[in-house]
């Protein structure tokens, strides 16, 4: 296969990682974005003040789409390094670990939409909720850095 093909098939990794991680941040933060609009509804609709904290738990999705562009960085400093003879590395990597990282943040949403509803509806479990998210982030983090050590 000639270099410039592996390379462009590598590359496709690369943009996979970040683009798929995407998707699933822009998942995540939708859904609980939606919930957290629902919460202040309600508290609006009440006559009471809207928690403001709960765009901590719209925005934790986010980080899944830096994880993707720290791993398509990686693909692409291993292709340079190799010259394109780990694509197929780079190909899985980008697609597999943008996939993990899509699951992650999308899941990590729905966990974070649960966590608006209940922290309006009692005012109470901040820090146990952002526990839960917490546990939810470490599989996105585990998935690039175990993609990562997959480039060799």
């Amino acid at each position: 296969m000639e270099q410039t093909t592996m390379v462009s098939l590598g590359s496709i990794g690369a943009m996979a990682s970040l683009g798929i991680a995407a998707i699933g941040s822009a998942l995540g933060t939708g859904t609980a974005g939606a919930a957290a609009i629902g919460v202040w509804k309600k508290a609006y609709a009440q006559g009471k003040s809207a928690l403001f904290t709960l765009l901590v738990f719209v925005g934790v999705p986010i980080s899944q789409t830096i994880y993707g562009m720290l791993l398509m960085n990686s693909i692409l400093a291993s292709l340079k390094a190799t010259g394109g003879a780990n694509w197929g590395a780079a190909l899985g990597a980008g697609i597999f670990g943008g996939l993990g990282m899509a699951c992650s943040a999308w899941f990590q949403g729905r966990a974070a939409a649960n966590a608006c509803d209940s922290l309006g509806e009692t005012g109470k479990g901040m820090a146990n909720y952002l526990m839960v998210c917490g546990v939810v982030e470490t599989v996105a983090l585990f998935v690039m850095v175990f993609s990562m050590l997959n480039l060799g």
